[in-house]
């Protein structure tokens, strides 16, 4: 039994206990909020700000507009840019075109150039061989003209 009324006695000495902790914890709470709460009882619309700062402050607002319209002409500036270089790409393609079929008709052209080249170096040959055989007929002819001519005036 001693031992019971032992236990009671430490739980209301705890109890007590607990109860002093939690008003002291509920005292402290309602001082911080009292203390560290804002007045609502002031009026904003009569907040006064320092001169210097306000300056400032309509200095940045001034500058942010005027950022956002320069942005607005950049942003303007690159669509017409990104169009000029799309228009670019499609000219330089067809000129690409362009070059890579003049390439294939110079092609051609020198292909029929050493044709003609080949042609005239026959020709020149021919033409060579052929003034030789003339050369050759006419050295013959003289040689069988003359004694017939001397003959023919001597008889």
């Amino acid at each position: 039994m001693l031992t019971r009324k032992k236990l009671i006695v430490y739980l209301k000495h705890d109890i007590t206990f607990n109860m002093k902790k939690n008003i002291i914890f509920l005292m402290v709470l309602f001082v911080n909020v009292l203390v560290f709460s804002q007045k609502t009882n002031s009026d904003t619309t009569e907040m006064c700000i320092p001169y210097s700062v306000a300056k400032k402050i309509l200095i940045d607002l001034n500058n942010y507009d005027k950022l956002q319209e320069v942005s607005k002409t950049y942003k303007e500036e690159i669509y017409q840019l990104s169009k000029k270089v799309d228009l670019l790409k499609k000219e330089n393609e067809s000129w690409e075109k362009e070059d890579n079929l003049n390439r294939e008709i110079i092609s051609e052209k020198n292909k029929a150039i050493d044709i003609y080249k080949s042609e005239n170096e026959d020709l020149k040959k021919e033409n060579k061989r052929l003034k030789t055989k003339n050369g050759l007929y006419n050295i013959i002819s003289a040689i069988i003209i003359v004694p017939l001519t001397y003959l023919a005036i001597t008889n």
